[in-house]
This record gives structure tokens, C-alpha cells and sequence, in this order.
């Protein structure tokens, strides 16, 4: 008897955004055939067993690539009772799903269709467009930008031109320059607003917004772009609702930490401005002083992981021992944010407090409640924040605080020159630590860069209260603070938004 093949849209990227169904099936799953941009993360939702098989194709493979998944999808599901084929977005945009279908029908195999969240729309969403603006969008065109200017599938252009108003193109990244040329051919004007989206819905989104007349000229000096990416061209690119269209932002922790932090801005149009002013790597410890570390874990009443570092280099730690951290962690465990907590959960421990705000400040707020007096209670952290505020807070109700500089924060000189280079035009400056704060004025005074020639009144925001003293301290009288109680990656991008409107 042969099986079901069931047609699965699995979104723009984000494993979330998969439909229920979608879901449902894939926990079903006795195959799942899927394609090169379907996120990883969702095969690991399908049940133990399930035969998973990657059938990507390249552009170079003509038919060829698709005429063996035609022939998969019907040998699986003889020997199958659920087949999904995993296709990224949604199946019916662009997804050759005319051919897998009739390949089925052939062959007499029963199929379900479920649909998925296109990139199109999701870029869209992601870049604050809305594709059917009422005051200047009646049409939209999903073009594929895939084999656009060949012979195969040619697309009219200056009949596009003419018949729409909003064209969102996908697989277009290798053909932009000459759709761009044959646009402007068609009438065009080099003004015409274009979005450009890198990735959509993943941590590694880009967003880039520039005219049809300058868009080469900017994907020139932005390095970070590059396929997968979706482009939507017309007016409503340029009535974009994001908040920090255009705007540079200055992001000072180091590159590795920075994605969310990125995603954030530029998901509001920001364009994102790297310069890390501090390095982090775990601590390298004597034998007998790890040994002595492990062995003291268990009679914890609380561990405090003050970051994601400090998580997975005790972490790193015990497993260099051949010791499992959740075997040696007995006591409560509190992670200062949602990073920390993800940390957490990814080396097999669950978070027993996750403060609303995500700063030692948040964490002695959190702490007001719980009693204290006489709990072991270790905070492994840098070699930086020994004694801080937080351990003499928990200290002064009569707790036994033992800290541990479990990984180390080196200060990264900046030369002069990237100095100069990094701070021009900005619309904002922002630091997530007392240590990048430092750091990064201990560069401006090295290179005797005076602040207020090197600032000239370009807001600078902290993420909290010990990032914005360290500030303080280093000259800079009125750092911008988030409300309190929004201490957090979210809260520093509002207290941007907020800086850069007044």
C-alpha cells in the first residue's frame, strides 16, 4: 500500500514560523525530503527513526536535480506511510511544486498541500513594509530573479515596469545588477526605493535600503550582504515604517555577541557599525584548581550566571574533566537573561529564576524576596566584575558569596585610524557593559581623539546603570539609560529609537 506525501511549507527561516500543521506533521514523519533553506532546527521536531534526507539543488543542475526528487518523493512514499517534502517558504511560491505533483498524480500517490509563510511577505514584515499600501500600491509582482535575464522563463520587464506597482523578486541576488538595468531601461527612475532583505526571520537577517540608482554603489561597501536574499522595489520600499531607516549605529561588543543585538537594529532599517572594544575566552585553569571547583559545585544553594559566557565556560570546564555540569549543579540556578537562560538550557540545566531585567541591578531586585542569610551561593563570572554590586549586595543580607572568574574580558585596543574611520556620521553610540565603555575610551584617550570633538553630540546609550557610571566616569556626562525595568538588548534599541527621533 502506498503512503501519503504530504507538501510542507516550512517558513521564511524562523523555526517558529512553521504552521501547526506543518509541525504536527513532521512529529508524524516516517521521511522527511527536505531543501537547502529549510532551517536545521526543524528536522529536530521529527520522532526518533524518521529517515531524514537533504535533496538541496544548485542552480547550475537544471532539471536534473529536480527530476531525482521527483523519483524520491515517489519511491518514499512506497515504502512510507507519512512522507513530508520540507520546502522553504511556502510551496506554491517558487517552490517547482507544479512538478512534484504530477510526478505524484503518475503515480496514483495521495498528496496534502500545507502552506507556509513566503519570504516574500516575511521580508516585508521584517523591513516594516506593507506590500498593498492603499496611498501608492493597488499591484504587487512576486518575480523570480532565478534565470530571469536567460532564455529560459525571460521575464518582461518593461511590461512589469508598467503593470505594477510593488515587485517583490526572489533568487534574484545573482541577476540584481541587470534587473536593476533592465528597469531603469523600462522606465524606471533611478529614485525608485528598493529593500533589500538577506535571510529573513533568521539571526543572521540584513536589511539594506537604497534606491534603484545607488544600489550598487552601497551592496559595494556592505560585505555582509549576499544570497539568500529577497528585494522589494517600488514606493512602498520608500515608505518603509521602520523607526531607524538609514541610520548608523555604533555597536561596541565583540562581533560574536553581536547577531541579536544586530538583527534588532536592523529589522528597524539600521545600518549597524562594528567596532568590539573588548574580547572574550574562557579562563585556562591549573588542574588541581579546576579539580577543586568541581568538586565544590554540588553544595551550592545558588548559581548566578551573570552571561552566556560564564554558562558554557564552566560548561567547557567540566566536560575537559569528564564531568557533566548538570550531575555537579545541585543547587537553584539563576540565568540574568534570556540569552543566559538559553545557555542554560542548552547544556542540559533549567533556569529556576530569569529576572525581568537583565543586569546585576535586576538580578539583586529579583533576589529582594528570597532568603538569603546563610546560602552558599557562587557567581561565575569574568575576571573583570569581581565584587560588584551584586555580590556585595547578596553579601550585606548575610549571604556566603564565592566568585569565580571563570572566563576572561581583554580590552581590544582600536588604532586611531579605524577610530576616526568607525565614528563618522553616526546617529548613535552604544555599549552593553562597563567593560566596552572602558575599553573603548581607553582607545579614544590613547589616540588623544578629545570626546567632544570625536562625539560631537551623538546620543550615547547604555544598556544599565554600571555601563552608564563607567561612562560617567570616563568623561561622557549624560549617557541615555532604557526605563528602568527595560534593562535589556530590547530596551537599549527603544532608548535609540527614542535618542535618535528627538
Amino acid at each position: 500500500m502506498k503512503g501519503k506525501v504530504y507538501l510542507v511549507g516550512a517558513g521564511p527561516g524562523d523555526p517558529e514560523l512553521i504552521t501547526r500543521r506543518g509541525e504536527e506533521l513532521l512529529r508524524r514523519a516516517d521521511c522527511v525530503i527536505y531543501d537547502r533553506l529549510v532551517n536545521p532546527a526543524l528536522l529536530k521536531r521529527t520522532r526518533r527513526g524518521c529517515e531524514r534526507i537533504y535533496a538541496g539543488k544548485h542552480s547550475d543542475e537544471g532539471g536534473a536535480g529536480q527530476s531525482r526528487i521527483n523519483r524520491m518523493l515517489v519511491g518514499k512514499a512506497c515504502k512510507h506511510t507519512v512522507v513530508v517534502r520540507l520546502k522553504g517558504g511556502d510551496p506554491a511560491v517558487f517552490g517547482r511544486l507544479a512538478e512534484e505533483l504530477e510526478a505524484l498524480k503518475r503515480e496514483g500517490i495521495a498528496y496534502e498541500v500545507v502552506p507556509g509563510v513566503s519570504s516574500a511577505w516575511a521580508a516585508a514584515a521584517a523591513a516594516g513594509i506593507s506590500l498593498t499600501d492603499r496611498q501608492v500600491s493597488s499591484s504587487v509582482a512576486f518575480v523570480t530573479g532565478h534565470g530571469a535575464l536567460g532564455k529560459t522563463g525571460t521575464v518582461r520587464w518593461d511590461a512589469l515596469s508598467r503593470g505594477a506597482d510593488t515587485l517583490v523578486i526572489l533568487m534574484g541576488w545573482t541577476s540584481l545588477a541587470g534587473i536593476v538595468r533592465r528597469l531603469r531601461a523600462a522606465g524606471r527612475p533611478a529614485s525608485t526605493p528598493i529593500a533589500l532583505v538577506r535571510w529573513v526571520s533568521t539571526p543572521d537577517q540584513k536589511i539594506l535600503f537604497s534606491t534603484l540608482g545607488t544600489v550598487e554603489r552601497d551592496l559595494k561597501q556592505r560585505r555582509d550582504f549576499g544570497p539568500p536574499v529577497v528585494a522589494i522595489i517600488g514606493r512602498v520600499a520608500g515608505r518603509s515604517a521602520a523607526s531607524l531607516k538609514g541610520r548608523r549605529i555604533l555597536i561596541t561588543r565583540p562581533r560574536s555577541d553581536s547577531l541579536e543585538m544586530s538583527r534588532r537594529f536592523e529589522t528597524r532599517g539600521a545600518r549597524c557599525v562594528h567596532l568590539p572594544t573588548i574580547r572574550v575566552k574562557p579562563r585556562v585553569f591549573p588542574a588541581r584548581e579546576a579539580a577543586e571547583l568541581l568538586a565544590r559545585l554540588p553544595r551550592f544553594d545558588w548559581v548566578l550566571f551573570n552571561s552566556h559566557h560564564a554558562v558554557e565556560s564552566l560548561d567547557r570546564l567540566a566536560r575537559r574533566a569528564g564531568r557533566s555540569l548538570p550531575r555537579l549543579i545541585r543547587g537553584k540556578i539563576c540565568a540574568i537573561g534570556p540569552r543566559t537562560a538559553a545557555a542554560v538550557r542548552k547544556v542540559g540545566l533549567r533556569p529556576d529564576l530569569v529576572p525581568a531585567e537583565s543586569s546585576g541591578e535586576g538580578v539583586a531586585d529579583a533576589f529582594a524576596e528570597i532568603p538569603v542569610r546563610g546560602k552558599r551561593i557562587l557567581i561565575p563570572r569574568s575576571n573583570l566584575g569581581m565584587g560588584d554590586a551584586l555580590a556585595r549586595a547578596l553579601k550585606r543580607r548575610a549571604a556566603a558569596v564565592c566568585e569565580e572568574a571563570v572566563y576572561e574580558t581583554t580590552s581590544v585596543p582600536v588604532p586611531p585610524e579605524k577610530l576616526r574611520r568607525s565614528l563618522k556620521n553616526l546617529d548613535a553610540v552604544t555599549f552593553t557593559s562597563a567593560s566596552t565603555a572602558r575599553s573603548f575610551l581607553g582607545s579614544l584617550k590613547k589616540a588623544r581623539l578629545p570626546l567632544s570633538k570625536v562625539l560631537n553630540g551623538t546620543p550615547v546609550v547604555a544598556i544599565g546603570p554600571s555601563t552608564a557610571a563607567a561612562l560617567r566616569a570616563g568623561g561622557i556626562r549624560r549617557p541615555i539609560l532604557p526605563e528602568k525595568g527595560h534593562w535589556t538588548l530590547e530596551g537599549l534599541v527603544e532608548a535609540v529609537e527614542g535618542a535618535v527621533k528627538r
